[in-house]
């Protein structure tokens, strides 16, 4: 039997509106601004992307696409930021300076605070701290000192709001960056502090209180805006934060509570590959809380036949037994099929839904298989019992993949030790990596040995043995009256 597989379709909107968009930026600041500028940051961030995602082969990078998009946010917001001190001097009058540190500021521990939250990719937020840095030394005609205070900020805000779990962490993210400002904008005004030359103590009380000003309200403002503009990104470049995974992993969600009404095998499986998946995304430094809210939703599409699948099945009434194994394949196929379009009908991130279509790759549905070939030996079925794929694209998808297959085989052991469940784990986890169903995942060896080492553990916890607990008296009468 030929499989043929169907063309991707490409829309042309997403791609020419961020490449017109970058052009635009770019021309507006080479038309519009007053003095010339130098473009040299934008050729460097290019490379240092380039080299990154093609070289280095750094994860969670956006795509060339959304690099152009970005560049272009940052290079109209700065554009209209360099107006600002002379538009506005005559307004302010006595307190120029307030202003452009505000919003110099707050453009720039905002914007990469975002880039943290959205790509959870501190290479990322270092080459845009870099970027920012130097668009800016620009733009105020070679100023070191400026350049490195916004660098200097950049990166403290990137360490401070790298993998934040909540509202109240962005605040205290926002807090602890102003505080690194305010210090970087006092050394940057004041030069005497660093040459170690007399200072000018009029001038200074100025600075203080032009500082502080500025820092009180990039306090106020940048935790309402960074919160605001959080969802907004998230739509645009289709990524998920781990505030909104949060949000995901409330069992009040409609799907989980179904979930857990229609279908409590399959929400009793996805815990423990949730928890499975969690330990072993700690072990190599990857995202975890990603991982375990994609375990609670890669089966969702189960809820569609969920007496089709064993976990679900009561008093082991096997709902296939009158089912030829091409009709019993057909059904386990179109669970993923079924779970993602339930995802998108609930509006899920394409990041949860990549669960849902990679979580089995390519592999074998091996039950109906062997049924199958029992029934025609000379048949060629393989490739009719596979799944359509496409194989785990990411760490945390190849995870919960391997803790998928471990969980479900892990309830067949009928003496599970140590030795077995240890057994069991590496032989699943050896087929996994010889089919090449792990080849997309940039994966080493030595962090498969750790998700291997951490499935060991969990599963051992799973399966921890009890000692049997001495019947009282008055239950040992009833059960023989009852005898």
């Amino acid at each position: 039997m030929k499989i043929f597989a169907k063309k991707k379709e490409y829309e042309i909107i997403p791609f020419i509106v961020p490449v017109l968009f970058f052009i635009f930026a770019v021309m507006m600041f080479l038309v519009f601004h007053d003095t010339p500028t130098n473009l040299a940051p934008l050729l460097s961030v290019v490379i240092l992307f380039i080299y990154a995602k093609v070289f280095k082969k750094v994860g969670n990078l956006p795509s060339y696409i959304d690099l152009l998009l970005l560049l272009g946010i940052v290079i109209v917001v700065f554009f209209f930021i360099s107006f600002i001190p002379s538009r506005i001097i005559g307004f302010v009058g006595f307190m120029p300076n307030t202003v452009k540190v505000f919003v110099f500021g707050i453009s720039t521990i905002g914007f990469v605070m975002l880039i943290t939250l959205l790509f959870d990719s501190l290479e990322l937020s270092l080459l845009f701290s870099i970027f920012i840095a130097q668009l800016v030394t620009a733009i105020e005609g070679a100023s070191l000192n400026i350049g490195t205070s916004l660098f200097c900020v950049s990166l403290a805000s990137a360490m401070l709001s790298y993998r934040l779990r909540g509202r109240s962490q962005v605040v205290k993210a926002v807090f602890f960056s102003v505080l690194v400002f305010f210090f970087a904008y006092l050394l940057e005004s004041m030069d005497g502090l660093l040459m170690m030359a007399p200072i000018n103590l009029e001038f200074l009380q100025f600075t203080l209180l032009a500082g502080v000003i500025a820092s009180l309200m990039m306090m106020i403002a940048l935790p309402v805006i960074v919160t605001g503009l959080l969802y907004l990104f998230e739509y645009i470049f289709k990524v998920v934060t781990n505030i909104s995974l949060l949000e995901l992993s409330d069992f009040n969600h409609p799907i989980l509570r179904r979930l857990i009404l229609e279908a409590p095998g399959t929400y009793q499986h996805s815990l423990v590959v949730a928890n499975l998946s969690e330990a072993a995304s700690e072990a190599i430094g990857t995202n975890s809380l990603l991982a375990r809210v994609g375990a609670y939703y890669h089966d969702i599409g189960k809820l569609v036949k969920p007496d089709y699948f064993v976990e679900n099945q009561i008093l082991h009434r096997d709902a296939h037994k009158t089912l030829k194994p091409s009709m019993s394949k057909l059904i386990i196929l179109n669970h993923v099929k079924e779970g993602v379009e339930l995802a998108k009908k609930k509006h899920l991130n394409p990041r949860i839904i990549d669960f849902i279509t990679q979580h089995h790759g390519r592999t074998l549905i091996y039950y109906f298989y062997k049924m199958a070939k029992e029934l025609e030996p000379d048949g060629e079925h393989e490739e009719e019992y596979r799944y359509p794929g496409p194989k785990p694209q990411t760490k945390e998808i190849a995870i919960v993949s391997l803790a998928d297959t471990i969980e479900a085989v892990s309830r067949t052991l009928e003496d599970p030790t140590p030795a077995r469940i240890e057994e069991l784990v590496r032989e699943v986890v050896r087929k996994r990596f010889m089919e090449g169903e792990l080849d997309e995942t940039n994966l080493t060896l030595k962090e498969v040995e750790y998700i291997t080492q951490s499935f060991i553990r969990v599963l051992n916890a799973v399966f921890h043995t009890r000692i049997n607990y001495p019947k009282d008296e008055p239950r040992k009468n009833n059960e023989k009256r009852n005898g």
